[in-house]
């Protein structure tokens, strides 16, 4: 197998993606596969909401 890593995307519902990141960690952890997967990663972004006059700063 290469030493060079590869990059996977994983498609899922809005709003889902830290439980299928859960999901994914726990399958390799239970297969043993510690050494093939270097990292799982859920990219997130600040959003500023605005409601009722009020701004609030979710993910």
């Amino acid at each position: 197998m290469s030493e060079e890593a590869k990059w996977y995307v994983v498609h899922t519902y809005s709003g889902y993606e830290n439980k299928v990141k859960a999901n994914i960690e726990k399958i390799i952890e239970n297969r043993g596969m510690q050494e093939l997967i270097n990292q799982v990663v859920v990219p997130v972004q600040d959003a500023v909401e605005i409601k009722n006059g009020k701004k609030k700063i979710r993910k």
